[in-house]
């Protein structure tokens, strides 16, 4: 080969690259938007999973002890669900300001579950009335909305991971300043 081959060869192999590192990056930085979407879906489930504990509760579907606790463990949720559910940086909120108020607000959700559990389905089928079905059956949903909506955030945060660890980004800096996501640990049964 010849110089003028060997330029060309070496231009179409840059040229390659920087294409390669160009859709890679791209993909990065979608996925870093699904993991947004995903968090915000998952942040409309726990609000929407707590209205209706909190509508279920009211409406005297429960003994009055559980419906208070109920309505306890929900206006809990409702009242701390302007605060990160996670503390990655990727909310916009300085990460102090962040860490103690996701740590409190994830404790919160989780608590919210168990008085679930505590309450709603120690229910035997023939103790809920007819009028207090449709409600139960949207509370249901929405615990359901919350699980499958916090497995798909976690498997896109773990999609992100795994490219971020790949050798290409970090040799060439891909994820540049973008905070590493973190998966939301919650108990969500």
């Amino acid at each position: 080969m010849n110089h003028p081959s060997l330029l060309v060869v070496a231009c179409v192999l840059a040229g390659l690259l920087v294409l390669y590192l160009t859709l890679a990056a791209r993909r990065l930085d979608r996925l870093h938007q699904t993991v947004v979407k995903s968090r915000r879906a998952l942040e409309l489930a726990l609000h929407a999973r707590a209205e209706y504990a909190r509508e279920f509760a009211a409406e005297g579907g429960l003994d009055v002890a559980a419906s208070i606790l109920l309505t306890d463990a929900a206006d809990a949720c409702l009242r701390e669900g302007i605060n990160p559910i996670v503390d990655d940086g990727l909310d916009g909120l300085p990460l102090d300001v962040a860490r103690g108020a996701a740590s409190d607000r994830r404790t919160i959700e989780s608590s919210m579950s168990r008085t679930l559990r505590l309450t709603v389905d120690e229910l035997e089928e023939e103790d809920v009335s007819a009028e207090f079905k449709p409600l139960l059956d949207k509370l249901s949903r929405a615990r359901l909305d919350v699980r499958l909506t916090r497995t798909f955030h976690n498997s896109h945060v773990d999609q992100i991971r795994r490219v971020r660890r790949s050798f290409y980004v970090r040799l060439f800096f891909l994820a540049g300043r973008a905070p590493a996501p973190a998966t939301v640990d919650i108990d969500d049964e």
